[in-house]
């Protein structure tokens, strides 16, 4: 049996007890606070009085609270307040909760806010309009002042089960895909082009869709590329019934950006894109916010010594969202630029803003803003030549990059031990870095850098040997002792492994 004398805390002071200021030695007078009961564990009951599913909607409607248990309490310290916390979460190892403080009523009942089960659905299960189960437990607290003590112990709980709870509608409805409707296609809505959702799931919790445009220089010269967004419903009906359009735009050096508004018929409110080149289209229906920006499959980096003449072989920056690319390879002192088409005269180039380059003092890293302008003949500058692992933003216009001064191998064959990993040797140029005679054991592998996992090498889907920073493991099926490659002379980098 669990007893909890409240008043016998070993921080009676806090608890505001009395105590005589004045006594004589050496018989003090006794003590006459009087004596308050002593709190079971058991003397407080929570029985559950949900019923099926906790319909939040008709609560909200009847703006009534949310009745969750019968309570029954005695034997409670007259001087302590009880305070009941519900801690909730998507699954029963409770990783991730979110507490929700419970109403007490004179009927002995317990209640909550139907918004507060609202707002931790939504924080913590989903956004989504279906029921869906929450784990509920509650922990029970004797509070007085500013102190309090949980009461059964701190893993003691009065309540744990499941709730099922169905959500209010969102304020804005979510289809599940959406389409570009415009010039392109002579504004016939069967023809859109399905716009992607950036996050497989309900809509609700990833409600970003986004399609990448090529736009040719003949759509720029006859008009520009010019669109709205259809909803799947509207595309079904091949109606612009619920169709939305372009408002409040800002337009930046790499794009635009503004809000989405209702429109019900096929030209109003339209976007236009005046110039050729690849763009990305983004569109956010929670917020009903867009994003028209920049977008190439790569960033081509032309550098010292290499021919721009030649851009099939040229090194380039590869990316997952069209925004941020990112890539390794040599770069000598005379540094680099990039371009978004392979082309150094056409399309979009970017340079160095040479007032915001720095480079670090130790020479190993630098970073800077960059400027759309094919006229200009500046480089990005380097503090040492190497191997370089650089990324680029091309909404934020910002660049950066990492010198490269180890590769190391690790894997099953060395317990993925990071202090264990082997390096390998670069040659004169940094453009291939090798190890010969090393015995692996069957099993995955994996190129950190610097014997840290911040940076790493791995396949591009687990299979290629093509290289990807951040990319999935390599793996080998026979034990041996192996001589092996990774070459960034050119694009894609790769590796070539060979057993002796």
């Amino acid at each position: 049996m669990k007893k909890f004398a409240i008043i016998a805390l070993s921080a009676a002071a806090c608890w505001g007890l009395t105590s005589c200021d004045e006594y004589t030695l050496p018989n003090p007078p006794a003590q006459s606070n009087p004596e308050e009961v002593v709190f079971k564990a058991e003397d407080l009951k929570l029985t559950s009085t949900v019923d099926g599913t906790v319909d939040l909607p008709k609560y909200v409607a009847e703006q009534q609270p949310v009745k969750l248990f019968d309570m029954s309490l005695t034997d409670f310290p007259a001087s302590s307040e009880l305070s009941l916390i519900a801690e909730c979460s998507a699954d029963d190892t409770f990783g991730t909760t979110e507490d929700i403080p419970l109403t007490l009523t004179e009927e002995n009942t317990v209640t909550v806010r139907a918004g507060e089960l609202q707002q931790m659905f939504n924080t913590i299960i989903s956004k989504d309009l279906v029921a869906k189960d929450v784990y509920v437990r509650v922990a029970a607290y004797a509070v007085r002042g500013n102190s309090k003590v949980r009461l059964g112990g701190p893993d003691y709980y009065y309540y744990n089960g499941v709730v099922n709870i169905l959500p209010e509608p969102q304020a804005n409805v979510i289809e599940p895909a959406y389409y570009l409707v415009g010039s392109f296609c002579d504004w016939d809505i069967s023809k859109g082009l399905l716009m992607k959702q950036l996050n497989e799931g309900n809509q609700y919790d990833n409600p970003d869709f986004m399609l990448k445009v090529d736009v040719t220089e003949a759509q720029a010269d006859a008009g520009g590329y010019i669109f709205k967004i259809v909803p799947v419903s509207g595309f079904e009906k091949n109606t612009w019934e619920g169709s939305l359009g372009f408002a409040d735009i800002t337009k930046t050096p790499a794009g635009a950006k503004g809000n989405l508004i209702a429109t019900d018929d096929k030209e109003t409110e339209a976007y236009k894109i005046e110039k050729e080149g690849g763009y990305m289209v983004k569109i956010n229906m929670e917020t009903r916010r867009f994003e028209v920006n920049l977008a190439s499959d790569f960033l081509w980096a032309p550098s010292y010594g290499t021919s721009i003449s030649n851009f099939n072989s040229m090194m380039r920056l590869t990316t997952s969202d069209y925004v941020k690319y990112e890539g390794s390879w040599p770069i000598k002192n005379g540094g680099f630029w990039l371009a978004a088409q392979p082309s150094n005269v056409r399309g979009f180039v970017y340079r160095p803003d040479g007032d915001t380059e720095v480079i670090a003092d130790d020479k190993k890293s630098f970073t800077g803003k960059m400027v759309i302008d094919p006229s200009l003949n500046t480089r990005m500058k380097i503090g040492t030549p190497g191997l370089y692992y650089v990324t680029a933003d091309i909404v934020t216009l910002e660049y950066t990059g990492k010198l490269i001064e180890e590769i190391d191998v690790i894997g099953a064959f060395n317990d993925w031990d990071l202090k264990k990993s082997v390096p390998l040797t670069a040659d004169k140029d940094f453009k291939t870095w090798s190890i010969t005679g090393l015995t692996m054991k069957a099993g995955e592998f994996k190129f950190c850098v610097s014997k840290d996992w911040g940076l790493s090498y791995g396949s591009t889907d687990g299979t290629s040997n093509e290289l990807r920073q951040n990319g999935k493991n390599f793996n080998i099926a026979e034990n041996g002792v192996y001589n092996i490659v990774l070459d960034f002379s050119k694009y894609p980098a790769h590796m070539t492994i060979t057993k002796q």
